[in-house]
């Protein structure tokens, strides 16, 4: 489901782009799980596919409703948005190192428990846009009952079909919420384990030329433990894709050491 920032888009349009999210959510409820838990997963999941660079809900399906994978999937999942938006001061010590998301998203250089703690205000407003918007489709067995029953309406006619989706289908998407500006002018930095770099260690790097940076922001790490995330927030979006080379995400050699920067692209 690619951004919809600036796209005017009509509800069976959401429909369309969800069909994953609705056919993990689908496949979660059948476990069993109680409805909150699988909401909280697949909003969870919708936001990590805007770091992670790949369509992380299309490997879920294939996973085995009773095997250990989804399962800790799921309890993972619940617990981190719970961590995120309810307060929580950390997660169960056996969930601390959430092995399945970091599989799922196959991206351990960025995607980390530590990541969540560090830009935890991010996530947890990138999270409550979904849910309150994109979910609010998704979720909605009454849009695809209508949707399933025009659409078996066209494949059956033999003729010119006269079918028309019901108003509720075709009505534009109105999102009541949305990520800030600046969200959408956002990266996300990994570094090597051991070989951090500074903030202005970064400013510098990308400014040599000329300013593009807002502001550079570094982990602040347990006792122990070296810096592992920073955030980069540009002057623009249209700097942030000049400097990254259109690309989502770029290795970069500062120094001699490497840094791993992923564009953040909120979906709204």
């Amino acid at each position: 489901m690619s951004t919809m920032r600036s796209k005017v888009i009509r509800v069976w349009d959401v429909l369309d782009a969800g069909e994953t999210a609705c056919r993990v959510y689908e496949r979660v409820l059948a476990r069993p799980t109680s409805l909150e838990v699988a909401n909280n997963m697949i909003c969870l999941l919708l936001w990590l596919e805007t770091i992670a660079g790949v369509h992380i809900l299309e490997d879920v399906p294939a996973m085995e409703g009773s095997g250990i994978t989804l399962s800790q999937l799921v309890i993972e999942a619940d617990a981190l948005y719970n961590y995120l938006l309810h307060g929580q001061e950390a997660l169960p010590e056996p969930l601390v190192g959430i092995p399945a998301i970091e599989a799922l998203c196959n991206s351990g250089r960025l995607v980390d428990f530590r990541l969540f703690k560090f830009h935890r205000d991010l996530v947890a407003r990138g999270v409550t846009v979904i849910r309150d918007t994109i979910a609010e489709v998704v979720f909605s067995d009454h849009l695809h009952m209508m949707l399933r029953r025009f659409e078996d309406e066209v494949h059956s006619s033999t003729s010119v079909t006269t079918s028309v989706p019901a108003p509720e289908l075709i009505a534009p998407f109105v999102a009541i919420t949305r990520t800030p500006p600046e969200d959408s002018r956002t990266a996300f930095v990994a570094f090597w384990e051991g070989h951090p770099l500074s903030s202005q260690d970064i400013i510098n790097y990308f400014e040599q030329v000329r300013r593009c940076i807002e502001r550079v922001e570094t982990e602040q790490p347990c006792a122990g433990q070296t810096p592992k995330h920073a955030v980069i927030v540009f002057s623009s979006a249209e700097l942030r894709e000049q400097v990254m080379f259109n690309e989502t995400a770029v290795y970069y050699r500062v120094n001699g050491y490497d840094m791993w920067v992923q564009a953040y692209k909120p979906r709204l």
